[in-house]
């Protein structure tokens, strides 16, 4: 008896944790349509992933009852649930809500823009910062200081030092900033990045999206779909005082944090 009592415990132990073992579907609202690389994950935890390019996901959410789950993209209004609660209503699937976005003001006199280069431009294979793994949702960034108010963002660039074996899909990320750490999101709409194997040098043309900053800002590049081989490298630097130190997340919803003393050699092509 007390064999087949034990036995039922266990049995009832491992179907709790398949269960919490989430996997789910987003999709737009309106179209019914499913919706790649949203960010789904714990707020503030290293849990979290990115849906597919056919809007699936699949979260571990065991231990995290009391932890809120936040489900967001670029251009959707954002969902958050307790954990508890979204596993006991079993949401399969998520309707997410396109957003009204209003786009910024800005003030076009006939002055004469001035071009210039903002971050680092350094392009050695000698010393690297990035992707140590390819953990979905994965992100790195940099601060950028701007010289003049407002400035319009027109190329990204970085060096890859160790170019990858197989194609990798990154989202380009700018936020503004509060008390140093990224915060609000600068761009209205999703800037994706495929890099090829092989490829050497990443170049993103940011004038279609018209991103204006009105000050510092955070640049930074997310790990949006799975990809054999593991990781990707940029050109680093050494930054004094840690002021310019790269700052990264796990995953999809995680805590900002800095890492360490050198910086992503991040820049971007500019006019203020």
């Amino acid at each position: 008896m007390k064999r087949l009592l034990l036995v039922t415990l266990l049995s009832a132990t491992a179907l709790f944790a398949n269960a919490q073992v989430f996997n789910g579907l987003v999709k737009d609202a309106k179209t019914n349509l499913p919706l790649p690389y949203v960010n789904v994950g714990i707020i503030g935890k290293s849990v979290g992933t990115v849906t597919d390019s056919a809007g699936r996901y699949k979260i571990n959410l065991a231990g995290h009852d009391a932890d809120t789950l936040k489900l967001s993209m670029i251009g959707y209004v954002a969902q958050t649930y307790t954990v508890a609660g979204f596993v006991s209503a079993n949401k399969q699937t998520i309707l997410l809500q396109p957003s009204v976005t209003q786009l910024k003001e800005v003030k076009v006199t006939n002055k004469k823009w001035k071009e210039v280069i903002l971050g680092n431009t350094s392009q050695s294979d000698n010393s690297n910062a990035g992707f140590a793994n390819n953990r979905l949702g994965h992100e790195i960034g940099t601060v950028i200081k701007i010289k003049k108010s407002p400035t319009f963002l027109k190329k990204f660039n970085v060096h890859i030092t160790n170019p990858p074996v197989y194609p990798v899909k990154l989202r380009l990320n700018f936020y503004t900033l509060k008390k140093g750490m990224p915060d609000q999101l600068l761009q209205n709409q999703n800037i994706y990045v495929d890099v090829l194997a092989g490829q050497k040098d990443i170049h993103v043309n940011l004038e279609p999206y018209n991103i204006y900053a009105d000050d510092n800002f955070f640049a930074s590049l997310e790990w949006i779909e799975n990809s054999k081989g593991h990781g990707l490298m940029f050109t680093a630097y050494l930054s004094l005082f840690g002021s310019g130190a790269v700052i990264a997340r796990e995953t999809s919803q995680a805590a900002w944090e800095k890492e360490g003393i050198a910086g992503v050699a991040f820049n971007v092509l500019a006019e203020y």
